[in-house]
């Protein structure tokens, strides 16, 4: 009766964690705001952080973080994964960025959207979503990448912010996904910003997800930051989960920050400074 009874159980929970709603339109939900009054004084360098804030609950507390750690104020183009729509909007508002969010679902666990963001003290402009191929397996959650332009300076930089699926899917379904994106950037887009949660628990995951970069000329400058989480279930060594690749910039420092408290994750940033167009 006892083992009876936990299938019972179990084939409930399965069926409540099926319970998922993704948005399949490529065109939206699509939310967007500007809170910069000017751009800043362009001196031929950027910094680009990326941070997954656990679910998106902790807004307040990215903000200081965001705020009050050196290595992360005062991002030109900040990269926000698991994301709803309100926590985007407020942390835009705070750091007098522009922004662009796209959910890619809602979780049955939360009730709210969960998704991409990218915000950035420069123009954004011709924004969209990527959905990405396959879901997790049970539960038939999507992934997305959202995509931009940012106008730096006089330049135009393609941005993409991206959280793909975890180990659930599978080798070949996550470096589909990783090929998906690389696919969509424009061969002839002179400097390209790629970042966010990759979900790399190993070492052949983070190398797979290089590999798809670099088979379209970007190459990471995250490399060799160490684990981007703190820790995972079976106390091992955390892996590197998040990354960021570019194309036609020369990077000038790299690090996280453990100091950050908003989520799970340690956000990662990147100096670059733009290699000038071939001719």
């Amino acid at each position: 009766m006892a083992k009876k009874r936990f299938l019972t159980i179990v084939v409930l929970g399965l069926a409540a964690c099926s319970s998922f709603q993704n948005y399949e339109s490529p065109e939206g939900p699509r939310y967007s705001g500007g809170y910069t009054a000017s751009p800043p004084l362009f001196d031929g360098t950027i910094k680009v952080v990326s941070y997954n804030i656990k679910l998106g609950v902790n807004s307040d507390q990215a903000i200081a973080d965001l705020t009050n750690i050196p290595q992360l104020s005062n991002a030109d183009i900040l990269l926000l994964q698991e994301m709803d729509e309100d926590g985007v909007d407020k942390i835009a508002r705070a750091l007098s960025d522009n922004y662009v969010y796209y959910p890619a679902s809602v979780p049955s666990t939360t009730g709210r959207d969960f998704g991409n963001a990218i915000l950035a003290r420069w123009p954004i402009s011709d924004s969209r979503k990527i959905l990405l191929p396959h879901a997790r397996p049970m539960i038939h959650e999507k992934r997305i990448a959202v995509f931009a332009e940012v106008r730096v300076g006089g330049d135009e930089v393609i941005v993409v912010c991206a959280q793909t699926e975890t180990t659930w899917l599978g080798d070949k379904g996550r470096m589909d996904q990783f090929m998906t994106m690389a696919r969509s950037i424009r061969p002839d887009a002179p400097r390209v910003v790629v970042g966010g949660d990759f979900n790399t628990t190993n070492l052949g995951a983070a190398r797979a997800a290089a590999r798809a970069f670099r088979r379209v000329g970007l190459r990471e400058v995250s490399r060799g930051i160490g684990p981007t989480v703190r820790g995972e279930p079976t106390g091992f060594v955390a892996p590197q989960l998040d990354h960021i690749f570019v194309r036609g910039m020369t990077v000038l420092g790299r690090g996280k920050s453990r100091k950050a408290r908003a989520s799970d994750h340690f956000p990662i940033w990147v100096r670059l400074s733009l290699e000038p167009k071939a001719p």
